[in-house]
């Protein structure tokens, strides 16, 4: 089922996709990853993803049009969402529990053809959204999204979240300086230094980065390629199914175990067998976060994600806001709120310097044992439930003042980040856009040209002495030009400095040797 409209809560992530910005490079790098994918991927990647390409409409002439792209995955039961580079977890799943494919829409450089250390186009559109016009592992992916919308992160993930997102768009600005680099570098380590504990949000995006992002399938021997990462990488496509690269059967504990590099090609990748195995993967890791387990330990997960949070209780109702303190004595728990609102059944109640007493046994019977002591007003009173306002709470050595509170013998079943009350859902500020105006370079005219050339079906002989003068070192319009030239003097002339371009890098080596061979 298609989910027509944007949550509000997720509408502030969406960034314009400033289509017509794009530049004749722009479109000439899709067109070079594209028709090299079409050519290298085929019986190495998995078998629906060169079908489910040609689902999503995309051609390799032209950079998709995000918004278009929704027209062609319908179908499927998904839409697309234009989005600013990286984007929160949080977001990023949500959206995908959601049926919806969140495309960041820029576009590698040339130079970063072969891997790129940030989410651009090519990532999204090329590599998520084929995969997903097939129904199993498009239920894989939205109950990924469905996890990860539920999964609990430390307060100081935020903060590594930001630097990881400042040195993805550092390395991917042309005008950044080694230094900038350098500097982006060392803050996001510093930021990632002040990260303790392995929070769910870890271990769901750690999953979803060996699988989804970087999975294989198949047999061990010889695997096939289905996650985005590797199939919108024109050099880890390669590089993953070599030797180079240590191959391990997916064992989610081994998984879990396995740090990612984000800004570099893998050195070892996990092999599921199929996609049920993945699916039972998600199974145990659902098994063990908080919105499953509930209980009292699961209320220290909520204190430190310093931010909203929904505690749900045993009769269904919910107690939604930022946990201000937990005091766990082992039988019983004592929440506190600055502010919190009460959730019954539709009905919402806003309390202020509210408390939730949780004990694992009868009242009265658990008081005792605790050696818990209540001071104040009682305004209700059950079997299993007592509210108390203004109250003195002695607990574990200390006196705290409550303006009301709670006491209650329950389980709670489920604690998970956010809230299901959309009207109490904490918006984000608006995306704030961080992009280089996109100005035409002194090659993309010559692309613009060789463009309309091929389109209109002109001889691009004429043209091939100017490139070979004035555009030495434009390998990629080179390889445009070597596609279409008719001459055999100036074919040879082309090959001859590609051959000495391929010298100058070992990323122009593999990227024009590809090409060539392609062209033969």
């Amino acid at each position: 089922m298609l989910t027509q409209s944007i949550p509000r809560h997720l509408a502030p992530h969406i960034s314009p996709q400033f289509y017509n910005e794009y530049t004749p490079t722009d479109h000439a790098v899709w067109r070079f990853v594209l028709r090299l994918n079409l050519h290298t991927l085929e019986g190495k990647a998995h078998p629906f993803y060169i079908e489910g390409l040609k689902k999503t409409g995309m051609g390799p002439e032209r950079l998709p049009d995000v918004e278009k792209m929704t027209a062609e995955m319908r179908a499927a039961g998904w839409s697309t969402v234009a989005v600013d580079g990286l984007i929160p977890g949080v977001a990023f799943f949500d959206f995908q529990g959601n049926g919806m494919l969140p495309v960041a829409t820029d576009i590698r450089k040339v130079e970063n053809i072969l891997y790129s250390p940030a989410p651009d186009i090519i990532h999204e559109a090329a590599g998520h959204a084929p995969m997903l016009m097939d129904p199993e592992f498009s239920k894989i992916v939205k109950r990924f999204g469905q996890l990860g919308a539920k999964a609990f992160m430390n307060r100081e993930e935020h903060a590594s979240f930001a630097a990881l997102k400042r040195l993805t768009i550092v390395k991917e600005n042309a005008n950044s300086t080694e230094a900038d680099v350098k500097a982006a570098l060392e803050a996001l380590h510093e930021a990632k230094a002040q990260v303790t504990g392995f929070s769910e949000a870890q271990q769901v995006a750690r999953i979803f980065w060996w699988t989804v992002e970087f999975g294989l399938i198949g047999d061990i021997e010889r695997p096939l390629i289905y996650g985005a990462g590797l199939l919108s990488s024109v050099g880890e496509s390669r590089h993953c199914l070599t030797d180079a690269v240590t191959k391990h059967p997916f064992n989610l504990e081994h998984a879990l175990e396995t740090k990612q590099d984000v800004t570099n090609m893998q050195s070892e990748l996990f092999v599921i067998p199929d996609f049920e195995a993945l699916t039972d993967a998600l199974d145990e890791l659902e098994s063990r976060m908080a919105v499953h387990t509930g209980g009292i330990a699961s209320l220290e997960k909520a204190l430190a994600s310093g931010s909203q949070s929904t505690i749900r209780l045993e009769d269904g109702t919910d107690r939604v806001g930022t946990v201000r303190h937990v005091t766990n004595t082992g039988r019983v728990a004592l929440v506190q709120w600055g502010d919190c609102v009460k959730v019954d059944h539709g009905q919402l109640r806003n309390l202020s310097n509210h408390g939730l007493l949780v004990l694992d046994g009868p009242i009265q019977e658990a008081l005792a044992e605790a050696d818990v002591r209540l001071d104040g007003r009682i305004v209700s009173e059950t079997t299993d439930e007592i509210t108390l306002e203004d109250v003195s709470v002695q607990i574990d050595g200390k006196q705290i003042e409550l303006a009301t509170l709670e006491v209650r013998h329950d389980s709670l079943p489920s604690i998970f980040p956010g809230t299901d009350v959309e009207e109490l859902v904490v918006l984000e500020k608006p995306v704030q856009i961080e992009r280089d105006a996109r100005t035409w370079t002194e090659d993309d005219p010559l692309f613009n040209r060789i463009r309309l050339m091929r389109e209109q079906g002109e001889s691009i002989d004429a043209l091939v002495p100017m490139v070979l003068s004035e555009h030495a070192d434009a390998w990629l319009a080179q390889i445009e030009c070597l596609e279409l030239v008719q001459s055999d003097e100036l074919r040879q002339a082309l090959i001859d400095r590609l051959q000495a371009l391929r010298k100058t890098s070992d990323s122009r080596n593999e990227l024009i040797g590809r090409a060539m061979d392609l062209l033969k």
